[in-house]
């Protein structure tokens, strides 16, 4: 019931996370570590070793095929899998992700002219034009002032280099002396990426924070981890995505061992050990997940959604309208809501109705234009538009879904230390719960993803529920670990053997479709 969400709410975020260990603090300030290519055991798994040191093998050798010379080293940044706190880091509220041993490496190399040059040892094709690689070889520009062209993957490592140039001319201001871009030497980059594309587990934020810090590099230029995820969040915007921190931050702050309670503004990550006898299995639709299709109507519109409900609660609490205005997150809201601030779903019952909003409700209310709280953002623009044109806007069940789910983050915290003996059942509770709300109130879910997480409790899990963004992609299931094994041959069996046979997948798309997960080290430099 809302009541007893309530009363959760409350008791968990009142919890005083200001205060991270000291060693966190120092982990915050380092920049990315250096790990030499004779220590990957320190990056994988032993059970992974002799695939991954060929797969740096065949890196290195197909970067010499094509550029005549050895990489200089090679940049790593991992995939992530978030367990808990979905769609609310946008909002300004924690997230409990962890990295994956799945990532994105790019070797390196300087060049003489003044430009990028990008390949891939990807030898696929592309799905609509099969005489076309699905990733081109391409040439961008050393001149960060260059506008990034959307359409393509080269658009994310066009962002990235963008990012890490734009946020070190910021930090450099006073200085007034003028770059001569032309005269920059350039840089080979040559990338393998093995986190699945549309996955849900963050392969576009993989591929950017693992350029950025190459660019960092060999550019000899050191920001602390919480710089580089701030700006590699930043540089996002211009492939389209707004996105909210969590997939940079994990995939950069990520620890062998540990989930990360990642908080925001300003960000900060704290070290969350894992219950000992529970194991979280990563399971992948096959269905790419379309959070940057359309993105107008999927993940763009909840965050435009977000802001509204943001805005009009506030001015529901009386907030004056100019400050109303101005708020961005509905954690902000929260922080204004004077004696009742630890009841936030109380006071969402209380100040909002549950239909959609209109443009002829909303606008009055504000006293202003919808396109005007948007208008420095195209991209939020066209979600205010397809909203307008398509039922409206639910606010009530978006913010219901952000502040509920904002309180299962802390209480699977909580239970991660906890020592009773059904914490392992709590913690699939709370999981299940989650994909509820995102399937019912933030609409992001997926026919493929409610089979597999309905499969998986059926199968023995503990719970279940959509990881990333949702709209497909992967789901995560909490399962014990003296049956993970049978759990994973039931799962292939029910889902993918049965697809396989139908013809809906072919064995080429179930590479690495389902398998166990545990918290892997972030982003590093590999010297050769």
């Amino acid at each position: 019931s809302l009541s007893s969400l309530a009363s959760s709410v409350s008791h968990y975020l009142a919890m005083d996370l200001e205060i991270a260990s000291e060693v966190d603090k120092a982990r915050m300030k380092d920049t990315v570590p250096q790990i030499h290519i004779r220590r990957l055991e320190h990056v994988y798994d032993f059970s992974e070793l002799t695939d991954q040191r060929n797969r740096y093998a065949n890196l290195r050798e197909e970067f010499k095929k094509l550029h005549g010379a050895e990489p200089d080293f090679i940049a790593r940044a991992p995939g992530r899998v978030n367990l808990i706190g979905e769609h609310i880091d946008y909002e300004g509220y924690s997230v409990l992700p962890m990295a994956l041993s799945l990532d994105v490496i790019v070797a390196c190399g300087m060049r003489s002219e003044a430009h990028i040059h990008v390949s891939n040892v990807s030898k696929e094709v592309d799905a609509e034009d099969p005489t076309k690689p699905k990733y081109e070889a391409g040439i961008l520009s050393i001149d960060p002032r260059e506008p990034v062209k959307r359409g393509s993957w080269l658009s994310y490592v066009q962002a990235a280099y963008k990012g890490v140039l734009e946020y070190f001319m910021w930090k450099h201001r006073d200085n007034k002396a003028e770059i001569l871009w032309p005269r920059q030497k350039g840089m080979n980059l040559m990338v393998d990426g093995r986190v699945p594309q549309g996955s849900g587990l963050s392969s576009s934020s993989a591929l950017v924070c693992a350029i950025a810090i190459a660019v960092m590099h060999i550019k000899k230029m050191s920001f602390t981890k919480a710089e580089i995820a701030e700006f590699c969040r930043e540089c996002e915007k211009y492939v389209g995505t707004q996105s909210g921190g969590m997939d940079q931050a994990i995939s950069l702050m990520g620890e062998k061992g540990f989930a990360k309670l990642i908080d925001f503004n300003p960000v900060k990550a704290h070290s969350v050990p894992l219950p000992l006898g529970g194991i979280f299995v990563i399971a992948n639709t096959v269905v790419a997940s379309l959070k940057a299709k359309a993105p107008e109507s999927k993940y763009n519109l909840r965050v435009v959604e977000c802001t509204l409900a943001a805005v009009v609660l506030a001015l529901a609490l009386d907030v004056p309208k100019g400050e109303a205005l101005k708020l961005k997150t509905l954690k902000e809201v929260q922080e204004r809501m004077g004696d009742k601030k630890d009841s936030p779903l109380v006071v969402l019952e209380e100040k909002m109705h549950a239909e959609p909003y209109d443009r002829a409700e909303l606008e009055p209310l504000m006293g202003v234009k919808l396109e005007a709280l948007f208008k420095d953002n195209e991209d939020f623009l066209k979600a205010v538009k397809y909203g307008d044109a398509n039922k409206g806007f639910q606010l009530y069940n978006r913010a219901l879904h952000v502040y509920s789910e904002a309180a299962r983050v802390y209480k699977i915290r909580q239970l991660c230390a906890d020592d009773s003996k059904d914490k392992f059942q709590s913690i699939g509770r709370l999981m299940t719960e989650s994909h509820r709300s995102c399937k019912t109130l933030y609409d992001c879910s997926s026919p493929e993803l409610d089979e597999l997480v309905k499969l998986a409790i059926e199968n023995g899990a503990y719970g279940a529920r959509l990881t990333g963004a949702g709209w497909g992609g992967c789901i995560v299931a909490y399962v014990s670990e003296n049956t993970k094994n049978r759990f994973i041959e039931e799962i292939y069996r029910s889902y993918y053997k049965k697809n396989l046979d139908s013809g809906k997948f072919e064995r080429s798309q179930l590479r690495d479709c389902i398998f166990p997960s545990k918290p892997s080290p972030g982003a590093c430099i590999i010297p050769l």
